[in-house]
């Protein structure tokens, strides 16, 4: 009987705690504590070609945690190369996104597509001096330029799924400031450069209007303006369709709409879509699935 009682007393801290951890305050560890010196020497450019390489046929996890290990390989020896730092944030969104199949992986996953993205801001100077007197990113984020869109683009993602994923229904009213923050980036992105990666910043803003409740600004008439505007930025890159049809056709109730989209997204080329590889697999993948499904979406 002790030994019940005290089995059904962990398990009362367990649940406690896991409904405190996905309730609580969003915090992470801000990217540039992060940054070490170089540990290795060796060809970075070498290394980033054989990182692209290994994009090409990323289809798995464990291939896509490879591109990853190559990309942190080349930190060792450059800890503020740009282009490793804003694709790390890429490729650990995707593994947290498509390939984490419990919440304390989904946010170790995003916690570190967001501190990668913020040590690629860092690089700015302005930025630097911004966050180094404790600025926070989204005010920060006035002075980047078109030069760090991708990281401001894959830190909105990370923060927007570690929102959406991560948090419980109360963890989201606590953490409710958290979208008008990312709100800052996207706008910072539409006036730096709209129609970067096809259209992203268009894609983001949709995503936004999709989402949040109608009290914080959610609004399907501009989600679907901004949906064409990423189209037309980004006519052969998969996830706009494919966002198209999980976010908006399925609030819309639009059924024909949703096969629409996703039957295009099935039908392209993985190879040749514009969007990258690793995660053309990923859209075209989920797309077959909602399509096999489609008596839960309507």
């Amino acid at each position: 009987m002790l030994r019940s009682q005290r089995t059904f007393g962990l398990l009362k801290i367990g649940v406690v705690t896991a409904v405190l951890f996905v309730s609580g305050c969003m915090s992470w560890e801000p990217g540039w504590d992060r940054i070490e010196k170089p540990t290795k020497t060796g060809d970075v450019s070498a290394l980033l070609t054989e990182a692209n390489e290994q994009i090409g046929s990323a289809d798995t996890k464990d291939k896509l945690i490879q591109v990853v290990k190559t990309y942190e390989r080349v930190l060792e020896i450059e800890p503020t190369n740009y282009e490793a730092l804003w694709s790390l944030g890429r490729y650990w969104l995707l593994l947290g996104y498509a390939y984490s199949d419990t919440v304390q992986e989904k946010v170790s996953s995003y916690n570190h597509v967001m501190q990668y993205c913020e040590r690629a801001m860092y690089g700015n100077s302005e930025f630097k001096s911004l966050v180094d007197t404790g600025e926070p990113v989204w005010d920060a984020c006035r002075v980047l330029s078109k030069n760090e869109i991708e990281a401001m683009y894959y830190w909105y993602n990370g923060v927007g799924l570690y929102w959406t994923e991560c948090l419980t229904g109360p963890g989201r009213l606590l953490n409710v400031r958290w979208p008008g923050r990312m709100q800052k980036v996207v706008s910072r992105m539409i006036k730096v450069d709209p129609t970067w990666g096809g259209g992203h910043p268009y894609f983001a803003r949709a995503i936004y209007f999709t989402q949040i409740p109608g009290f914080l600004g959610g609004d399907l008439k501009k989600a679907a303006l901004f949906f064409d505007k990423a189209i037309e930025a980004g006519p052969n890159w998969l996830y706009i369709k494919w966002g198209r049809a999980k976010y908006y056709h399925v609030k819309k109730k639009d059924k024909q709409g949703f096969k629409d989209d996703l039957e295009w997204v099935i039908a392209q080329d993985p190879r040749k879509a514009d969007s990258p590889y690793p995660a053309n697999v990923i859209f075209q993948r989920q797309a077959k699935e909602m399509l096999a499904h489609l008596d839960n979406y309507f």
